[in-house]
């Protein structure tokens, strides 16, 4: 007889402390009754940060297809970003909290009544390099991870691949600035970062960039990380960060079961096929790797023709 999925019961902006006491917002999704309560018990949770929102339509119905699995789904802001909480210091994919604030998300959901103490990660690019970092902390609960399409090095996978900053790079950390914390959301500052994107072309083409005389310069931590990229060619003492380079550290990396996925038009392939080779020559729990016929971010479009 097969087993009536569960409803699901949302818990919005839980704020979430973190061990310096800034609060993360995460949406909490749990398995319900008929009656669309949350029902008693103890439930293996899947844990997702992310930068871009959690409350983005994205997600729209993604929850609800691991609740009705009798999983509780959790979406959670990264620092400074959205509804979460911060000094407003945000660097792109460079945020050397990020593998501290994953293991403090894991454990406080492992400390609360409804957790079976089972906390698994998942989540795509940006999604993936917090799942790594996490892992390098090694949370006790955390007990498996499914990094997609993520670099694991920035200097060679992301930002500057082949030598130069990787272009993309430029309207990348532009579309990251509408939503900054340090952006004021007035008209004018607004049209200034518009101005930076729709015209990326005009801004590319008149390099060098120059402090101060970009529009970007409106968001001066996320200006900071364009001129990391852009100005360190040699690899460094930033780039050898743990944010930015995880691979130095894989030694410290937890042993748990990792689904690692990968598209073979993806600019990150090179990490991720290096991230499982790693995993499989360190560790004794199982690492597969996937890869497909996708770019990156495609791998779960919906075809239009198909459905």
């Amino acid at each position: 007889m097969p087993i009536t999925p569960y409803n699901v019961f949302l818990e919005s902006d839980v704020m979430v402390p973190m061990r310096d006491g800034v609060r993360l917002a995460t949406d909490i999704y749990f398995p319900a009754g008929a009656d669309g309560l949350q029902l008693e018990g103890k439930w293996p949770t899947l844990l997702v940060r992310t930068s871009y929102d959690k409350s983005a339509i994205e997600w729209d119905g993604v929850p609800v297809q691991y609740v009705e699995k009798g999983y509780v789904f959790v979406l959670q802001d990264l620092r400074s970003r959205y509804k979460s909480e911060g000094d407003a210091r945000y660097y792109h994919t460079c945020n050397p909290w990020d593998g501290d604030d994953g293991y403090d998300a894991v454990e406080w959901i492992a400390a609360q009544p409804w957790s079976d103490e089972c906390v698994g990660m998942m989540g795509s690019s940006h999604r993936s390099i917090v799942q790594t970092q996490a892992a390098l902390h090694r949370p006790p609960h955390l007990v498996t991870i499914c990094p997609e399409q993520g670099p694991t090095n920035i200097y060679l996978h992301e930002a500057r691949e082949g030598g130069a900053m990787a272009l993309d790079m430029y309207t990348a950390i532009y579309n990251h600035a509408f939503d900054a914390h340090e952006v004021t959301a007035d008209e004018e500052t607004i049209q200034t970062l518009a101005d930076g994107l729709i015209n990326a072309r005009s801004w590319i083409q008149d390099m060098p960039f120059k402090r101060g005389e970009i529009p970007l310069s409106v968001a001066p931590h996320l200006e900071e990380t364009l001129f990391n990229y852009y100005y360190r060619g040699d690899y460094d003492e930033w780039w050898a960060q743990e944010c930015n380079d995880q691979t130095h550290y894989w030694d410290r990396h937890s042993d748990i079961p990792c689904l690692i996925t990968a598209g073979w038009f993806d600019p990150f392939i090179d990490g991720s096929t290096g991230y499982f080779e790693a995993m499989i020559a360190r560790n004794n729990k199982p690492s597969r790797l996937l890869i497909g016929p996708w770019g990156h971010g495609t791998m779960r479009v919906k075809n239009l023709d198909t459905g």
